[in-house]
């Protein structure tokens, strides 16, 4: 072997040794954004007022709402009930914490918790009608839509 060649072999030996006692650290993070899914899982498709619905003023809707809210949020969520149809004065939605009431144009109701979960919920609503209202079959006039809250 000729010196080149041999100094060539024991230069790239004490580079291979050298690089195994070299070390880095580094720390990696993570943030997972808070999330929140609502599954509906019956909702009534239309909404049949009466005339003696008329004449009360209100109708209390027979068939409750059932949904599933899941969020990997530490807080709990916003439930978003809108009104898609100028039928209603106001409502009243029970099946959470407390009955809650919500103007013409619906409203934010929000649920607090301590940790992430799936809810079942099964809401119910009672819908003061508009003035002018006339007996028929509507559309269902609230739709839904849910959000995470975010850890303070």
């Amino acid at each position: 072997m000729s010196g080149a060649r041999i100094a060539l072999i024991v230069a790239a030996s004490v580079a291979t040794a050298g690089a195994k006692d070299v070390r880095t650290e580094f720390s990696v993070s993570a943030t997972v954004l808070a999330v929140a899914n609502l599954e509906l899982q019956s909702v009534p498709m239309d909404l049949p007022i009466s005339a003696a619905d008329i004449r009360r003023g209100f109708i209390d809707v027979v068939q409750p709402t059932q949904v599933v809210v899941r969020s990997n949020s530490q807080s709990g969520f916003a439930l978003e009930v809108l009104t898609v149809a100028p039928m209603l004065s106001s409502m009243v939605v029970q099946g959470l914490d407390s009955d809650l009431s919500l103007g013409a144009d619906g409203g934010t109701i929000v649920q607090r918790w301590q940790k992430p979960q799936v809810l079942r919920l099964s809401l119910r609503f009672r819908f003061t009608l508009a003035p002018g209202l006339r007996a028929g079959d509507y559309p269902w006039p609230v739709r839904l839509a849910v959000r995470p809250l975010e850890s303070i």
